[in-house]
């Protein structure tokens, strides 16, 4: 390993956590986070200097309480999501993590979230687990993210139990019937 110096971790901090795209890897981020904590004494110490939150800090450090099989793909940058680090170390036993980080980097879904689900929920193996997302999420399968205010969201979750169908159900019934509409007005 490296030998770190203050200037460099704070410039490997600065430069991969004040942009969108990183040019380090998690794992070396974490290892300067860590060199800081402890030369700061506190993640607080190292979260004002560097402009994050202290929860920024502790997601950057679960990083290196994860098994050495995780940690190389994240320095491989197969892993390379904070999120995806948070989800895979809340599993919690290492040989879990190990199997869910491999069937993540196998799968196309890249949702670590549904992986952990099915591992942890409802007690299915890892290949069956990714054998499950891979089926689930074909090819052309299209998901669009539509973002509401909480208001307008408790709406239509209200109109949608009443109905007996799912928000997203209702949804796609209401885009379906605007094109139908659409399509009859252009006909007309």
């Amino acid at each position: 390993m490296k030998e770190f110096d203050e200037e460099t971790a704070l410039s490997i901090l600065f430069s991969n956590t004040k942009r969108k795209k990183r040019d380090a890897d998690l794992l070396t981020i974490a290892r300067n986070c860590d060199y800081l904590v402890r030369l700061y004494g506190s993640q607080q110490a190292v979260a004002d200097r560097v402009g994050i939150s202290s929860e920024m800090i502790r997601e950057f450090l679960t990083t290196l309480k994860l098994p050495a099989e995780v940690q190389k793909l994240v320095s491989e940058r197969k892993i390379d999501r904070v999120d995806v680090v948070r989800e895979i170390s809340a599993l919690g036993d290492p040989a879990k993590q190990v199997a869910a980080a491999e069937a993540l980097i196998q799968t196309p879904s890249k949702d670590i979230r549904d992986i952990k689900r099915l591992v942890k929920e409802a007690g299915v193996s890892i290949q069956d687990a990714e054998r499950v997302i891979s089926e689930a999420k074909p090819q052309k399968l299209h998901i669009f993210v539509v973002d509401f205010n909480e208001a307008t969201y408790r709406e239509i979750a209200a109109q949608a139990k009443s109905l007996k169908i799912t928000p997203a159900e209702l949804i796609k019934e209401i885009v379906m019937d605007w094109l139908r509409r659409k399509t009859e007005g252009e006909e007309a």
